[in-house]
């Protein structure tokens, strides 16, 4: 009881705190560490209010802790570990469960209507639609299938979606 009490009371501290002052003010007024100062803005939902913004005093001790021999050895050893799980990952991978894909409803040139998932998957099953020089696939960088891919049909049909066009070459959203 008395602990929930105690909870209450420091809820309601972090509550009426001056938002407006930087992390660094409200840490040392409380004396709280700067990044449970910083988590707490990020829980309560109030992040962007300060005033201005002062840099972190630790930032260069802490990259520096962060890029030890050490540190990029462990990176090293685990890269091929997150890759592996990459290409496990139905998240990650091409197709509808993909963590970006997004519900479309377009509409042909033709006035057929899709309802699709994935934009990318299903410009990429249905090429037949679109031009043959539309559906040519291009990267931005970085190796082939890890991601910066795009073609002119995705490209257009996106800025459609970004409200830069209403159309591209008769598509419409619906």
């Amino acid at each position: 009881m008395v602990n929930q009490i105690k909870r209450r009371i420091k809820a309601a501290s972090w509550e009426a705190m001056d938002w407006t002052k930087s992390n660094s003010q409200i840490a040392a007024e409380t004396g709280k560490a700067y990044d449970t100062v910083a988590k707490r803005r990020v829980a309560l939902g109030k992040s962007g209010m300060a005033l201005q913004r002062s840099p972190r005093k630790d930032l260069k001790q802490l990259i520096a802790r962060l890029q030890t021999p050490e540190m990029r050895e462990k990176s090293k050893a685990n890269q091929p570990l997150a890759t592996q799980a990459a290409k496990a990952s139905p998240k990650a991978g091409r197709g509808i469960d993909n963590v970006h894909a997004e519900d479309w409803h377009l509409l042909s040139p033709t006035g057929d209507s899709y309802k699709v998932r994935n934009l990318y998957e299903f410009v990429r099953a249905n090429a037949h639609l679109f031009p043959p020089a539309d559906v040519v696939w291009k990267r931005q960088g970085g190796a082939r299938g890890t991601g910066g891919e795009y073609c002119n049909a995705t490209a257009g049909i996106l800025n459609i979606k970004g409200g830069k066009a209403k159309s591209w070459k008769g598509w419409r959203m619906v």
